[in-house]
């Protein structure tokens, strides 16, 4: 029969060897990754120089201080109809066609240009608005004009 086992040796890491591991393993990750630690101290650097690094630093040992203040100043009866309208804000925002306002902003700019040009002691009479229909650019704004009102109208 065999010998039962009383004495049980477990390996141990020495602390030093420990140490050499880790360092082993933080030079390579910072081997792997020197262009993003690169980044990221350039990075530090900028905010550093903007003044920004010491306003998150602050923000950060006072976040709970910062974080109270703010929902005290935003639970102010005077801002009630604006966290109450928020959540259709953002709904309203998701529903507009960007495009078509981006459009409508350029042709605005254009008409404005234009506008500008015009002196501003020059006076038109019916028979000057009835050339003007004739112009294709007026006739297009104005039949788009129309279509608005139709389609606000009809709302």
């Amino acid at each position: 029969m065999g010998k039962a086992i009383t004495n049980i040796n477990r390996y141990s890491v020495s602390e030093e060897e420990k140490r050499d591991k880790d360092f082993a393993e933080v030079k390579e990750a910072v081997a792997d990754n020197k262009d993003a630690i690169l980044k990221g101290i350039q990075l530090l650097k900028a905010l550093e120089e903007g003044g920004t690094l010491d306003t998150a630093y602050a923000f950060t040992n006072a976040k709970r201080t910062a974080l109270e203040r703010v929902v005290q100043e935003i639970s102010k009866e005077q801002y009630t109809p604006l966290l109450e309208n928020l959540p259709s804000l953002i709904f309203l925002i998701g529903e507009l066609d960007v495009n078509g306002i981006r459009d409508l902003t350029k042709r605005l700019n254009k008409g404005i240009e234009e506008m500008e040009q015009v002196p501003s002691d020059e006076k038109s009479n019916v028979l000057d608005v009835m050339k003007a229909l004739k112009d294709p650019d007026v006739n297009r704004s104005l039949t788009m004009m129309l279509g608005f009102l139709r389609g606000m109208g009809r709302s």
